[in-house]
């Protein structure tokens, strides 16, 4: 059998994985001049272990479309040690996308996590553009982040507009530090001013990076895209559809899955749009280039150093919470500690060996630990306040327990675990320097750093402690 004719089966065998229909395929491709095809991913997250087996799905689908164009909808970053604690941060990742050929990305709320200095070499050392419309700097910054870029394939000209999440606080979610002569406005206030794309271009494409319930409302109000290849939500969209005819799509997370998009084109003008959802974790074979890769980036004996060992299995966030931030509170020296759910990113940690790459793991962000000194009132409402703005979920403590009181006027019930609680006395209270930053509260002092990020005061609490065991630890209600 001649090699061509493997890689067309191949790409069939790929094609019915997706649910594609190949006489549909046929009649569709019959009405259009020209197909434009997007694989698009998002919200990777540095899951540097599935790039063997994307890029051998990636060669695999050029095989059957030679044009084949690559997009990411944001979030290539922040999740994984071995390319968040790399020096500089990220370089992994870029250096995968270059290798993969990615196209174009959105810029996600993660992007920012690192330091701007950081970001700028990012973009520096990636091969694809960045695309955010709706970030703005005060003219001292100089960051090569275009608001859309115009890319040319098979003659058909593709306008790519870009656009990021603006929370209530009217940044993305990322530590305010990191965003130093920088503004954002609400996707749907700008949006407007880029109308005229769609005049410039045959196909107008929004690389979203707001959720999927934001694009559905873009996609209401503002119809003269053709497609949404979206982000930041996490969404698998299985069987992707049409919002008043805006396609949207988004593919899940971590690599897990890709999007293949088709749009068909007669005269200049979109006839057909349609996309299949893949599931990249069925494929079986590797690009070996891409393995050799992934494992130099892993190839790191500081972080895969065995450090305690858990005598049983953390089996949600909250016990790692727990853990973190009793660990705050052993090394900072503070009568209690709090850390924001957001800011522990796994779910479960096996029982066994705990390496420094797991503590990065659950808390990747090296955000330095701030104590500040409040008064029992001021304590009672940093908690009310921290509710509020962690979406109404309490925050993980240590020191205390306590119970969320919603009915009628918000309260809160502390029970401290080892001495009585009184609203006029005064204690301390070690936070991580994001909660500092994002929940509104008064102290008695302005607070003091510590000078160790929480990952470092984790690191050296389990090194003394040797072995814990959080089974059936509960503090909150």
């Amino acid at each position: 059998m001649k090699f061509n004719s493997i890689l067309f089966i191949i790409g069939l065998g790929l094609l019915f994985m997706m649910g594609c229909n190949p006489k549909a395929e046929k009649q569709r491709a019959s009405n259009a001049d020209v197909e434009i095809v997007i694989l698009s991913v998002n919200d990777m997250h540095a899951n540097i272990d599935m790039f063997p087996r994307f890029a051998y799905v990636v060669d695999s689908l050029r095989q059957v479309y030679p044009d084949l164009l690559l997009f990411s909808a944001g979030d290539n970053c922040t999740g994984n040690p071995a390319n968040d604690q790399y020096q500089p941060a990220n370089y992994p990742m870029i250096e995968l996308m270059n290798e993969v050929g990615f196209d174009i990305t959105a810029v996600g709320n993660h992007e920012w996590d690192v330091n701007i200095d950081n970001l700028k070499k990012n973009i520096e050392q990636a091969h694809f553009p960045f695309v955010c419309a709706n970030v703005y700097n005060d003219g001292q910054l100089k960051l090569d982040i275009d608001p859309y870029v115009f890319i040319e394939n098979q003659g058909v000209k593709i306008a790519i507009l870009g656009m990021i999440e603006v929370r209530h606080d009217d940044i993305p979610g990322t530590h305010p530090k990191n965003l130093t002569h920088l503004h954002f406005k609400k996707g749907m206030d700008v949006i407007p001013q880029y109308r005229n794309l769609r005049k410039q271009a045959d196909v107008f494409i929004l690389l979203s990076h707001m959720g999927f319930e934001e694009d559905i409302e873009v996609a209401k109000d503002y119809p003269f895209f053709d497609a949404i290849i979206g982000g930041h939500s996490h969404t698998l969209i299985e069987k992707p559809g049409e919002t008043k005819g805006v396609l949207i799509t988004q593919a899940g997370s971590h690599l897990n899955y890709a999007t293949l998009t088709k749009i068909g084109l007669k005269e200049g003008k979109v006839v057909s749009k349609n996309a299949v959802t893949l599931d990249l974790r069925k494929g079986k074979r590797i690009d070996k280039k891409m393995k050799a890769m992934v494992d130099g980036f892993n190839d790191n004996k500081a972080l895969t150093e065995p450090i305690a060992t858990a005598l049983t299995k953390f089996e949600t966030k909250e016990a790692l919470g727990y853990l973190l931030t009793d660990a705050i509170r052993e090394e900072s020296g503070a009568d209690f500690a709090f850390q924001n759910t957001g800011g522990v990113r796994v779910n479960y940690l096996r029982k066994g060996p705990i390496s420094v790459k797991d503590v990065y793991m659950i808390d990747p962000f090296n955000n330095e630990i701030v104590v500040f000194t409040m008064t029992g009132k001021q304590l009672k409402n940093y908690i009310i306040n921290s509710y509020k703005k962690n979406g109404r979920i309490p925050s993980y403590v240590s020191g205390m327990h306590y119970e969320m009181q919603t009915d009628g006027a918000l309260g809160v019930y502390i029970t401290p675990d080892e001495k009585r609680f009184s609203m006029n006395d005064t204690y301390t209270v070690a936070m991580n320097s994001y909660m500092a930053s994002t929940v509104d509260f008064e102290s008695v002092d302005e607070g003091r750093s510590t000078f160790k990020t929480s990952e470092e005061m984790l690191i050296d609490y389990l090194r003394k402690t040797k072995t814990v065991d959080y089974q059936g630890v509960m503090r909150i209600k």
